[in-house]
Order: structure tokens, then sequence, then C-alpha cells
């Protein structure tokens, strides 16, 4: 299911996904998306946070999320505006995108991101945190209750990571970060992790060096 008020975007992303399964309808409004969740037994929901009629993407993932709880959901950000993102993070997005990756292979990446690891933040995702984080306060330590690893582990994250790319760079598997995944989980009490990112930079448990976020308007 696709929803956003670009019909370009909505025509791409209808020719991105033929052939990946049915694509049970396409909406430019909250309403219809909800009418075509409800008609049909989708698995995957890609929205814009914009959408026709005054209706915006972290109400209709909220929405869509409460009547079908095992519905995964992607949103596109068009401008990644820390409101917006906080908006679609507690409306219970999986995965959040921003417009400059969704071409070159980038969507493809965060959809299989989204697979393995359950959730994902694009980089310029978090690198809008990172910059809101550092102007919020000074650097602060990694609180007493993670271990080294589960730092490591969540600084990955924090950069936007996927759990095979943290794996690489920690020389460890694949497996082993999908443990400490869920440990962190359950120690910052975050449902998942793009709710763990949020936490991470919320209480000042991590301050990682933050890029300057570009957008296009």
């Amino acid at each position: 299911m696709v929803a956003s008020d670009d019909r370009v975007l909505i025509t791409g992303l209808v020719h991105f996904f033929d052939g990946s399964g049915p694509l049970i309808g396409a909406a430019t409004t909250e309403t219809e998306a909800l009418s075509c969740l409800n008609q049909g037994a989708a698995d995957l929901l890609v929205c814009s946070y914009e959408l026709d009629q005054g209706g915006d993407g972290a109400s209709l993932v909220a929405k869509a999320k409460a009547t079908h709880p095992k519905l995964k959901c992607l949103m596109l950000i068009r401008r990644p505006l820390l409101s917006t993102i906080q908006a679609a993070i507690a409306a219970g997005c999986d995965g959040l995108c921003s417009h400059e990756r969704i071409g070159n292979g980038g969507l493809l990446s965060v959809l299989q991101a989204m697979d393995s690891d359950g959730s994902h933040l694009d980089p310029l995702i978090t690198g809008v945190l990172q910059h809101h984080h550092n102007h919020r306060s000074g650097p602060s330590p990694l609180t007493d209750r993670l271990s080294i690893r589960e730092e490591d582990v969540l600084h990955g994250l924090c950069r936007g990571l996927s759990n095979a790319e943290i794996a690489d760079q920690l020389q460890l598997s694949v497996d082993t970060i999908k443990h400490v995944v869920s440990s962190l989980l359950r120690k910052l009490e975050a449902r998942d992790r793009t709710q763990a990112v949020l936490i991470a930079f919320q209480r000042d448990l991590v301050s990682p060096p933050a890029p300057i976020p570009r957008w296009k308007s």
C-alpha cells in the first residue's frame, strides 16, 4: 500500500513494487489509504508525511497500526524537520527514509534493513537527531547501565547503520548484534530500534559527531 500527496512519487513507487507482490492500493489522502487497508491484507505501508486534504503520514500510520498491529510502515520524509521525525517515530513507523535516498538503490536498502532488523532510520534522519542533540546540550557519557558492547552497538544504531553493517564494523556475527539490540531495547524500554535511537538522544546517552543536516526544500 502506498500513500502520498505526490502523484509522481506514487507512480514511481507503483513501478518500484511491480512484480514484488500484490499492491492493494495507492492513495493521496488519509481516508482513502485507511479504506484500502481495511479492504485488503497489506503487510507494508509506504507513505509520505504530506497527504492531501490536510492529512499527514503520522496520523495515518498511528490509525493503521491501531487496526493492523502487524503492518510494517515506512515513511518517506521530504523535509526532515525534528518535529516531523519525532511525530513519525511516536506514530510507530518501522522505518524512516529521506527523499534523497529513494533513488539509486536507497529505498531498497532501507526495506532490506527493515526486513532483516525489524526497523531502520536512514543516516540523514539520524543526522538530524544528532544535530539537535549537539545543539541542545554538551557531550555526555554513556550511562553505566550499558555494557561497552551495548555502547558500541547503540552508536551504530544512532548512525543509521543496519545490523549487518554494525556486525561488519565490530567484527561480530549478525546474530550477536541482534542479541545486543534486544538487550538495548529492554534496558531503554523501547519498542523498537527507531524509538531506541530517539531515547538515546533524549536521555543524552550518546554524543556522536553530527554532520550539518541538508535537505531540499
